[in-house]
């Protein structure tokens, strides 16, 4: 029998780590999609990750005044790293906070974004012909995460956000994000977690949160694809263009750190220019005692 990513992802999480995992996982906001954190998550040497400091969200045009009191208040917010492009974030901007450091970081290769590629992204077609000119065109598959480790952009990028991690004051908290919170910020995410020691099944149980989190939106989705006639061998690549995640995607850039760098670390250390003394302050910052 085969199942969707999403009835997949559903199981894994819950036979994983529990049923109360998204509930476990979240930061409580209203008005941001896909809100969550880090916290929680056991590593290698039987230390877990610290709550409330490393927190991984969609984009946050639009959040609310007790949203953002929130993520002051209850988290100590300290830095936002935003991982959209310029034509993401100028018509949908991140709200100035006060005492909160904001970054922005380009993970994709903005030359990519032509003003062509821009205008059938926005005005032009239907959002089936959208989709589809993103799966044609090659800026979305089931590589894309390893484009985005590959090119220059995006080591440059992720360069900067572990600048960001090692400089992030004690006690304080680190938010990053993209536009969906799932594909740019999830591989950010499994950049933190291999580096602080997590295996692969938690790395993936934290991957396919996205798909907990967004079911409804997802189901409908589904339901507005069919209706426009896409067949069932285009859902799953079409729906990653949307607000899914499919493991196929993950488990083909873990293949590949595997295969060019030995494990993310080793491409963590050579890549990215984060040092191992780095490293253990990294595990020291963020880890429990």
């Amino acid at each position: 029998m085969k199942y969707s990513a999403i009835i997949l992802s559903l199981m894994i999480c819950l036979l994983g780590c529990g049923a109360s995992c998204a509930e476990t996982q979240s930061i409580g906001l209203k008005t941001v999609g896909n809100a969550r954190e880090l916290g929680g998550y056991t590593v290698s040497d039987g230390r877990k990750i610290k709550h409330g400091v490393l927190l991984r969200t969609a984009a946050l045009y639009g959040i609310s005044s007790e949203d953002v009191k929130r993520l002051t208040e209850d988290y100590r917010l300290s830095v936002i790293t935003d991982l959209r492009m310029s034509f993401e974030t100028a018509p949908k901007p991140d709200p100035v906070i006060d005492g909160v450091k904001y970054v922005s970081l380009h993970v994709i290769n903005e030359e990519l974004f032509t003003e062509e590629v821009e205008k059938k992204l926005s005005v032009e077609g239907g959002v089936v012909e959208r989709l589809k000119f993103l799966v044609d065109s090659g800026i979305v598959s089931y590589d894309m995460y390893v484009n985005f480790l590959a090119n220059d952009s995006g080591k440059k990028a992720y360069r900067e956000f572990f600048r960001e991690l090692v400089d992030l004051p004690p006690g304080r908290s680190i938010l990053f994000h993209c536009t969906q919170g799932k594909d740019r910020t999830g591989c950010a995410a499994m950049l933190i977690l291999s580096v602080l020691g997590a295996d692969e099944d938690t790395i993936m149980k934290d991957y396919l949160l996205t798909n907990v989190f967004n079911a409804e939106r997802i189901d409908g989705q589904r339901k507005m694809l069919k209706s426009h006639g896409v067949k069932e061998s285009d859902m799953e690549i079409y729906m990653q263009v949307l607000d899914e995640v499919n493991p196929k995607t993950m488990n083909t850039l873990l293949a590949w750190l595997k295969e060019n760098y030995g494990s993310p670390v080793g491409y963590i250390v050579e890549e990215l220019g984060v040092s191992p003394d780095e490293i253990e302050q990294l595990k020291a910052k963020f880890l429990e005692e």
